[in-house]
């Protein structure tokens, strides 16, 4: 009895854990995109001021913080400084949005 409620209670652990998504892996379009544009960080910039340049009012912002994060190799900790260049994904759907904020 005790070894079934084990397996149990971790099918119900891992269920959890992927309806949670804490990355957003599973819903972020931005993972999966062949374009991007590369990004000069200026002083006062931050992932969410980059961010917002490319989002629209009907996306959530987080998605493209996450994925900005995954193809640049940076973690919850790395500050990001002027002068450095970040690839930032650019979905098909949004490439018109990044030009004009350039």
């Amino acid at each position: 009895m005790h070894k079934s409620n084990a397996i149990w209670i971790t099918i119900l652990l891992v269920v959890i854990i992927l309806l949670y998504d804490t990355n957003f892996t599973m819903s972020n379009k931005y993972l999966t995109c062949a374009t991007y544009q590369i990004v000069d960080v200026n002083k006062g910039d931050s992932l969410w001021t980059i961010s917002a340049k490319y989002v629209t009012d009907k996306e959530d912002i987080r998605h493209l913080i996450a994925a900005i994060k995954h193809f640049n190799q940076l973690d919850n900790n790395t500050q990001i400084y002027p002068g450095q260049l970040l690839k930032v994904p650019v979905a098909s759907d949004n490439i018109k949005l990044a030009r004009e904020t350039n």
